[in-house]
């Protein structure tokens, strides 16, 4: 039975990481043909919360970016990226299993995983594969140290877990045996601590930081295009989000200055993880991806968090890392992608088949033939949202709302004016996709407490 890190184990990685003289030559230059020629190890790095373009190396200004601006120098920028479901456990166990939440049962942060369906720690380690998941675990009902190979899990804030998440996986890439090839997720908090901010104000009002060096409101942060009644009652009028409603421009400044300080805390992580993997030797046999599990609100339609299907919280930074296999240096600004595709692609791009049932694509062999299988990508939120957008038009729906919302992404970046009853054909062709890629579901029993959902917006 496969067991969480332990003592043991923990010490052997630990120890051979720490003897790198010890360790072959290849790990300190290029790796022998029988490295080169095996299956290439996954390696998948997350974050918790990132919003899709607080980054340098997509004209990000008031924070740095140094170790993501790396990946994004080695690989492919895919600019079209979006969550399964921008809610922290839905959103997670897509990833793990390629299904979308309906299927999988985790609609929100504390309903349990359908049993039986397999996640891809199993999946791996049954094709030939050593598995480990280190960091952040968020999917209930299912035992990672039953799925992986090594796991060191837990759930505390970024700031105090993150660097010993690092130091664990640069134990493993530079300790761990090499007759496998590995899938590695590397799970970091940050920056979700910015949900600690959320309900914080100093006495006074005034925050510790000048004005003038607190970044400037979002252009659409007063953007209030009419919304679905479901949308208003569950996210924007939530009694969790009452603490902003009092806010002040500054109060908005100062929160986007906390969010940038939190992500240059997971920056430092992500730099050992990359560190590591350069001094192991394996880089070049590695398929790198980064991604996060939902984005944030950022002051954007006066939002904070997620849960919602607006840009902001709906779309996910997501770079690929392949040498051979993909350039460097690339941005795609069309292949519509979201977090079901993971699974897919990591198992084509080991040369294992994939596990059945599977709604997502490859994503891999889409970027490199320039054309998607998929017209219109589709994903969901809780509380019965669902988002359908083409190469142009965004439409967000509810299931229990009159109200729907059209965008023109292309004209209107910022989502502030509702075409919706301006183009009715469009919202019905964009409706019938939704209806379309739900019909090819295979829903999970109804799980969980009532009302669970409703606990995911800020997980």
């Amino acid at each position: 039975m496969k067991n969480a890190l332990s003592r043991r184990k923990f010490l052997r990685v630990v120890t051979a990481a720490g003897a790198t003289a010890a360790l072959p030559r290849w790990v300190h230059g290029q790796a022998p043909a029988v490295i080169r020629n095996r299956p290439p190890n996954i390696l998948m790095i997350s974050t918790d919360q990132w919003h899709a373009n607080a980054f340098g190396y997509r004209g990000g200004t008031g924070l740095k970016t140094p170790h993501s601006d790396r990946i994004a120098a080695q690989g492919v920028d895919f600019d079209c990226s979006y969550s399964a479901d921008p809610v922290c456990a839905p959103a997670r166990t897509s990833w793990l299993t390629g299904r979308m939440p309906v299927e999988h049962g985790v609609i929100g942060n504390w309903q349990k995983l359908t049993p039986g369906m397999p996640d891809c720690g199993q999946w791996f380690g049954s094709h030939g594969y050593e598995t480990a998941h280190l960091g952040k675990w968020h999917t209930t009902g299912r035992d990672p140290a039953k799925s992986f190979d090594f796991y060191t899990g837990m759930h505390p804030a970024g700031q105090y877990g993150d660097l010993s998440v690092a130091e664990s996986a640069r134990a493993y890439l530079l300790g761990r045996r090499r007759d496998k090839p590995s899938f590695l997720h590397v799970a970091f908090m940050n920056p979700h601590d910015i949900c600690q901010v959320a309900c914080l104000r100093t006495g006074d009002g005034q925050w510790p930081v000048e004005a003038g060096n607190l970044p400037p409101l979002p252009e659409n942060h007063s953007a209030r295009p009419a919304e679905p009644e479901t949308m208003l009652a569950r996210v924007r009028n939530s009694p969790r989000r009452l603490p902003i409603r009092s806010w002040s421009a500054q109060d908005w400044q100062f929160y986007a200055w906390m969010y940038y300080r939190y992500c240059e805390m997971a920056e430092v992580a992500i730099g050992v993880v990359l560190d590591s993997l350069e001094a192991s030797g394996e880089a070049d046999n590695t398929f790198l991806v980064y991604t996060s599990d939902h984005g944030e609100g950022l002051g954007h339609h006066g939002l904070t968090a997620k849960s919602f299907l607006y840009e902001e919280a709906a779309r996910v930074p997501l770079v690929a890392a392949f040498p051979g296999r993909l350039p460097s240096g690339q941005r795609d600004m069309k292949l519509a992608v979201s977090g079901v595709d993971l699974l897919p692609t990591f198992c084509h791009a080991a040369g294992i088949p994939q596990p059945p049932d599977l709604c997502g694509i490859d994503f891999l062999q889409a970027y490199a033939a320039k054309a998607s299988p998929r017209e219109t990508l589709v994903t969901s939120a809780s509380f019965g949202g669902w988002m359908a957008r083409d190469d142009r038009y965004k439409l967000i729906r509810y299931d229990a709302s009159e109200t729907v919302q059209l965008f023109d992404l292309q004209n209107d970046p910022g989502e502030t004016a509702n075409l919706a009853p301006e183009k009715p054909a469009l919202v019905a062709s964009l409706s019938r996709a939704i209806t379309d890629f739900r019909a090819g579901l295979k829903p999970a029993p109804a799980s969980g407490k009532p009302g669970a959902e409703m606990s995911g917006e800020l997980g």
